[in-house]
């Protein structure tokens, strides 16, 4: 779905375009970047401009991110899991910027602009070995919930992981 620009101290986080296909291809297209992601690598930036096509029809909400100064920082995904009482999220970084607290800024604001959508209780999950990934989810008052697993789509890589929930009044 479509939805206004949110600002945080440092960043912009504005809906997805297919024009983004290009910036979102360099993190979820690259095998290091995009290795525990849910979603499959994609084969190019026009494979993801034909996903994205329809990006407003979408049931979640997706976001490119910058930096004040413009520099893109990452993507970010935020929406219902089985039903809309229950939302889950994910993001990622660009390699030269993670380590600065962006990721932590990111989910933050994704879960404050859900929360005031009516949104009280989120979910979210990394794998085991991405364990910054889990410190972030801890920064952002979530409880380890269980241990799990999930496979990567379209590959047969399958990580034990742990999901986080977060219940807002």
């Amino acid at each position: 779905m479509i939805t206004s620009t949110i600002k945080t101290e440092r960043l912009i986080l504005r809906s997805m375009t297919q024009e983004d296909a290009e910036l979102a291809f360099s993190i979820w297209g690259d095998i290091e970047q995009g290795k525990y992601l849910h979603d499959p690598y994609y084969k190019s930036a026009d494979e993801l401009r034909g996903l994205l096509n329809n990006i407003h029809k979408w049931s979640d909400y997706p976001f490119v991110v910058f930096s004040e100064e413009g520099k893109f920082v990452g993507t970010g995904s935020i929406g219902p899991e089985d039903t809309n009482e229950l939302w889950g999220f994910g993001y990622c970084v660009v390699k030269e910027e993670q380590g600065k607290g962006y990721a932590t800024e990111i989910a933050k604001a994704m879960i404050n602009f859900a929360h005031q959508l009516g949104i009280h209780d989120f979910i979210a999950e990394h794998a085991i070995e991405n364990s910054a990934s889990g410190r972030v989810m801890e920064k952002c008052g979530m409880h380890l919930e269980r241990v799990s697993n999930f496979k990567k789509a379209g590959t047969d890589f399958v990580y034990p992981s742990n999901i986080y929930n977060l219940h807002l009044d």
